[in-house]
């Protein structure tokens, strides 16, 4: 599983997995928030930086294969060297002998994949999805400006970030366009299905920055219709599917996206890569320039607790995670009380003559008002009437209405 596909998984987390370690290289493994066939992901706190990380362990049945554990670390050395603000940052990677586990310290973003979001609301807004755009097309354009190009872009490799930024994770795939190691050689057709373009599913050595603008297209057009444009039963269905140009407008999903937006992201679409738009520097100007974009939601993760919530907007779904923990403030204590308010209860009331002489008082008052009501009784007023206060007709008062 790649450190995308690990927010798609159930945000509640669970305490470990049975015979996962309790800590690796010295970061303490706080809970199990991901899993998957390749690696298992847990949250972990780095105490010497004062953040929470992200703790990625490669499957026990993949460390002894050297085409699995290149991968692992080509990804872990492209995260620390390629520092960009919409990827996903590495901060170290290594092989702890004491639990026989090889480990990759990523940043930790406390939000879903773009595909954990998708299948939460359906599909995407159109904001949202121009933001994600923007934000993953300046990604690609970062990378293939140094000679690299990611090769695995899909919705469970974009990650939504609280502050509002959509971040481009998994590195593991990337590659030198001049590079012909033997990692490309073993990964004919290298990628995912339903995003990779005909080129990369025939022979992944002709990839190159236009392969990732195919792959952002497919990812946008399914974050807006809820649809893959190339669905297939088989791999082979799929390819033959994009070989011929064939897929439903996007509009025919979902009538609500603009038509310069629609023929923005069918234009990444094109088998022929000369047909595509050609840079994604270009292409993150195309979006800016619809000023379709809004910031994204706080899509936090977390356990559920009790909160207070501002009225929901059609960019924030209603969601307890993305609200505010109610805490009961601190009451100081007031000048000359008697009661600590550390203390966990009250201090004891002084007993003695002062509590004698006042119920002696009470009871005299008392007596006293008995004998004068008996002895004055006054007569109705009969130009007296008692007046209602009017209401509204649900019950508030008129200064209540908002």
């Amino acid at each position: 599983m790649t450190e995308g596909e690990r927010h798609a998984q159930p945000t509640t987390g669970r305490a470990h997995a049975p015979g996962a370690p309790r800590a690796v290289a010295g970061y303490r493994l706080l809970r199990q928030i991901g899993e998957g066939g390749m690696s298992a992901v847990f949250q972990s706190y780095d105490i010497a930086a004062g953040q929470p990380v992200a703790v990625k362990l490669l499957a026990d049945h993949l460390s002894g294969q050297p085409e699995f554990v290149g991968r692992f670390y080509r990804e872990a050395r492209l995260s620390r060297v390629l520092e960009h603000p919409s990827i996903v940052q590495g901060f170290a990677s290594g092989y702890d002998p004491d639990v026989s586990k090889h480990y990759l310290v990523l940043e930790y973003i406390d939000g879903p994949t773009a595909h954990g979001a998708l299948a939460r609301l359906g599909r995407l807004s159109v904001g949202m999805v121009v933001r994600i755009g923007i934000d993953i097309a300046c990604a690609l354009e970062f990378l293939h400006d140094r000679q690299y190009v990611h090769r695995d872009v899909k919705p469970d490799n974009i990650l939504l970030h609280p502050n509002g930024v959509a971040k481009l994770a998994d590195l593991g795939l990337a590659k030198r366009l001049n590079d012909d190691s033997q990692l490309t050689a073993i990964h004919q057709g290298v990628g995912t299905t339903y995003y990779m373009p005909y080129e990369q599913a025939v022979n992944a050595n002709l990839v190159d920055g236009r392969s990732d603008l195919f792959a952002l297209g497919a990812t946008l057009y399914h974050l807006l219709t809820g649809q893959v444009p190339f669905p297939g039963a088989t791999h082979d269905e799929v390819i033959r599917e994009k070989a011929h140009d064939s897929f439903r407008p996007l509009r025919s999903f979902n009538p609500g996206v603009p038509t310069e937006l629609a023929d923005l992201i069918e234009s990444l679409l094109a088998c022929d890569p000369r047909a595509r738009i050609q840079r994604a520097g270009r292409f993150a100007e195309a979006l800016i320039g619809t000023r379709l974009a809004t910031k994204l939601p706080a899509f936090a993760e977390g356990p559920t607790h009790s909160v207070a919530c501002l009225d929901p907007t059609p960019e924030m779904p209603t969601r307890t995670d993305h609200c505010t923990p109610i805490e009961k403030p601190a009451v100081p204590p007031q000048a000359g009380s008697g009661t600590r308010t550390d203390s966990p209860t009250p201090k004891p009331r002084t007993t003695g003559w002062p509590w004698i002489v006042g119920t002696g008082a009470v009871l005299l008052a008392l007596l006293a008002g008995q004998w004068v009501r008996s002895r004055t009784v006054p007569a109705p007023n009969p130009q007296f009437r008692a007046t209602a206060v009017q209401g509204t007709p649900d019950g508030l008062f008129p200064s209540s209405q908002q």
